[in-house]
């Protein structure tokens, strides 16, 4: 009865806890900006970019885009106004549609404090974290850049916004 008690005492006592605390999706990362969207009198997520620098520079990689949610968005919703911002900044149908089923099979309902990032990694494939969760990836290296474009193209919806987040 002690020996065995004894093997499992030693086991727990070799794990390293460490090991079992998943690295933050903008570990090594420096913040560029952040800012508020509030629509209508409506708090709707606080966002904020990342880069190694620290710097804005859409060439640079790694880089993230991270987003906490200030209310409950319903993952339909979400990809409904990813495809209207998309299909403002012009971009092609069938590059958008194919993008949309990828993030179909990602995204999960958001609650009212989630966070969802996206980091743009070094090798041009995009990785999705839910609460710093790894949910995703997209290797097209065209998404990612295309996905930011929502926030920091010079045409996006929200200027203001976007001032803030390249550091304006």
């Amino acid at each position: 009865m002690f020996k065995s008690f004894g093997f499992y005492f030693i086991l727990v006592l070799s794990i390293n806890p460490a090991s079992l605390v998943m690295a933050s999706p903008i570990a090594e990362l420096t913040k560029v900006g952040s800012a508020k969207l509030e629509v209508f009198f409506f708090d709707i997520y606080f966002s904020t970019l990342y880069s190694k620098s620290g710097k804005y520079n859409e060439e640079e990689r790694p880089l993230a885009l991270q987003i906490k949610y200030l209310r409950a968005i319903n993952s339909d919703d979400l990809l409904e106004r990813t495809e209207q911002e998309w299909q403002k900044l012009g971009y092609a149908s069938e590059n958008v549609q194919s993008w949309l089923q990828s993030l179909d099979s990602i995204w999960p309902n958001i609650k009212k404090h989630d966070v969802l990032t996206l980091r743009v990694k070094p090798n041009g494939h995009s990785e999705f974290f839910f609460n710093d969760a790894p949910i995703g990836v997209i290797e097209d290296s065209n998404f990612g850049p295309s996905f930011l474009a929502i926030w920091l193209d010079e045409n996006c919806s929200y200027p203001k916004l976007r001032k803030q987040l390249i550091g304006g």
